[in-house]
């Protein structure tokens, strides 16, 4: 039978051998994704594209109107979201234009691959729609053929060959930012942990696997090779002989590999966390969360550092903070809809930018449905949503900053920001659009950070009202919910401020002189976004001394009047507690480790300044969310 089921996204076609393809996924971002020489069969019969079928990352993309057409599908099409609807047997698949965001039959699913615009023609993901359109997909490497087998009864055919009937399981892997339902159990053999291959290579960006014999198996994973053999301690990384102290094993016609040696051999490693009683894996991995470079930890006591002496802010992007309540409990939002922030706009410029910060942890003791909602309120002026993009993530309480605020200290310092799925919508007056959507398991946290441009289409005044919106009911159409912002509660921040940019420069250091160190969101000289800075009430308002959210940006002047070059070296320490984040220096970002106050610290690549020079150092920062301020910047020549 046809299931709503995450597992029937794996895979788009994960190819078994990339031999005489066009391009691969490690060809580079330069090579044409256009596959040559490929037979698509529909039923047992033969079809023929008007335009070319392409490779994005190791799957196929199909054009969306030819495919459509050939399959008996119904389609639309919304331009304003870039949103394919397709419906067949009874289904309904939802795609959206560079977004892994898709629905089936209205149910939130994510896609392994985007679908995405090429020389102006649409193309989806081919195993993805035909499979919840109750088909199948097979791959057949030595003719080059994909094989799609879809009929008009809504149930799904049976495929030859197919393995050992899976038992009923409710096992889940968290694969990086996909929640995946397993149709295989995870299995624990001698205290070890182990998975099907498959969703390694399935759910990570170029990831692959193949059989090379009866009992070898290939198996890639960011960059690193591993050759397992069933049933043998023995295996290949990277071409290079080793022993573990586990054995892959074969169940339910997949092979299965441990989990911990393939995350812990990793170039950079990464996180695994199992909840036995919930039946839940958590596999974060390094290579595939974060962009920047992990510093190396230092260990030592610093000088006493200094209140940073003048601190100002940057730009006209306005932040909008959400953190209030940070704990989502039956206790706080008592009713099944809540506003969790809101800011009402008298726009007296055609266009204004915001910076929407969200940090909260669901207690409901159910999934949450939060949302970014922007209601038009002008008597006649249309507003346009450009530059819509952001970042979101969501982990557990106990690693909330490794997990969340570090990657999205990262993601934006880098500026890998996505597009959000409002980007482009118009909103007429007396409408509310969607902006971004985020459905939270219940004891998850969720932390987002979505950049958004509003623009007025008649170049006149207009008013609307973006709002942070929650529901108990994950079907809510959340653009209704217009209600008034809850109460708050703790004393975590919430409020709009006119920027969410900070900016500070440091007393000139002289070369030779002491270490110096300057404290950043301090609560005191730099604590520019009070309570009574905020622009609006909103039903209370928390200031935001810790500047989370926001991005804080340090120039540290530094003089050498000798007649010699020297080093300098500038090192940020922790001085309120554990702290996290990311700092983005010579155009390379670098991820801050936590670090404790009078124990560890981290260093800057060190910088040689020539002799008799004048020169800037300029760091940008974000802190993590889930860290403890203020964080201390220190200067010293070596």
């Amino acid at each position: 039978m046809f299931r709503i089921l995450f597992v029937s996204l794996i895979g788009l076609i994960a190819f078994f051998s990339t031999s005489g393809m066009e391009t691969s996924a490690a060809s580079g971002a330069n090579a044409s994704p256009v596959m040559k020489g490929i037979t698509i069969e529909l039923n047992g019969e033969t079809i023929i594209f008007n335009d070319p079928v392409l490779n994005k990352s190791g799957y196929v993309l199909l054009p969306m109107r030819d495919f459509y057409e050939a399959i008996g599908a119904t389609v639309s099409w919304n331009k304003e979201t870039l949103t394919a609807s397709s419906t067949k047997n009874g289904h309904t698949v939802d795609l959206t234009i560079n977004s892994k965001n898709a629905t089936v039959d209205g149910a939130p699913v994510s896609v392994p691959v985007a679908p995405m615009m090429y020389k102006d023609r649409t193309y989806v993901p081919l195993r993805f729609v035909s499979e919840n359109l109750a088909g199948s997909v097979t791959w057949e490497q030595s003719q080059r053929k994909v094989t799609i087998e879809l009929n008009d009864s809504g149930d799904a055919p049976d495929v030859p060959g197919t393995p050992v009937e899976k038992p009923p399981v409710q096992h889940i892997i968290h694969m990086n930012d996909s929640k995946i339902l397993m149709e295989e159990p995870i299995i624990t053999r001698g205290g070890r942990t182990y998975i099907p291959a498959k969703y390694f290579e399935y759910y990570l960006e170029n990831g692959y696997g193949a059989w090379l014999s009866k009992t070898e198996y290939e198996l890639l994973v960011a960059d690193t090779l591993y050759t397992f053999t069933v049933g043998s301690k023995t295996v290949y990384l990277d071409g290079q002989s080793m022993q573990m102290d586990e054995s892959p094993f074969v169940e339910y016609g997949e092979i299965y590999v441990p989990v911990h040696f393939v995350v812990n051999n990793l170039t950079n490693s990464g996180r695994i966390q199992y909840d036995r009683n919930k039946q839940e894996l958590y596999i974060s991995i390094n290579d595939y969360i974060f962009s920047g470079q992990k510093l190396d930890l230092s260990y030592g006591v610093l000088s006493v550092p200094q209140p940073v002496p003048n601190a100002a802010l940057e730009g006209k992007r306005e932040l909008i903070v959400s953190d209030n309540p940070e704990y989502l409990s039956p206790s706080h939002i008592t009713d099944d809809i809540a506003t969790l922030a809101e800011y009402k706009i008298d726009a007296t410029t055609a266009a204004k930018e915001y910076s929407i910060f969200g940090w909260h942890l669901n207690h409901l003791g159910k999934k949450a449905n939060i949302g970014i909602t922007i209601e038009n309120i002008s008597d006649a002026n249309t507003l346009e949503i450009t530059n819509a993009q952001g970042v979101s993530k969501v982990g557990s309480d106990s690693s909330i900053k490794y997990d969340i605020g570090l990657p999205l200290a990262d993601t934006f310092l880098s500026g890998n920001l996505k597009n959000a799925q409002g980007n482009g919508v118009k909103i007429a007056p007396g409408e509310t659009k969607l902006i971004q959507s985020y459905m939270l398991d219940e004891e998850k946290a969720l932390g987002f950070l979505n950049n958004i441009d509003v623009r007025s289409l008649n170049g006149a005044n207009s008013k609307y009202i973006i709002r942070v919106v929650l529901s108990k009911d994950e079907a809510q159409d959340l653009t209704q919910i217009h209600s008034d912002v809850i109460s708050l509660y703790d004393q975590h921040p919430r409020g709009v401020w006119p920027s969410s940019t900070i900016t500070a420069t440091l007393p000139t250091y002289t070369v030779g002189t002491a270490q110096t160190g300057y404290n950043i969101s301090n609560g005191k000289t730099d604590n520019l976004l009070t309570t009574e800075n905020s622009l609006t009430k909103m039903n209370g308002i928390i200031g935001n001394p810790g500047h989370f959210g926001m991005s804080y940006k340090v120039k540290v002047p530094v003089s050498n009047p000798n007649p010699e070059e020297h080093t300098i070296k500038i090192s940020l320490a922790g001085r309120g507690g554990s702290y996290s984040g990311a700092v983005k220096y010579k155009d390379n970002v670098y991820l801050i480790p936590t670090i404790t106050p009078g124990v560890s610290y981290v260093q800057l690549p060190e910088h040689v300044i020539g002799a008799g020079k004048q020169e800037t150092l300029e760091l940008e920062i974000m802190h993590a969310g889930g860290g403890n301020l203020p964080v201390a910047v220190y200067v010293e020549t070596k």
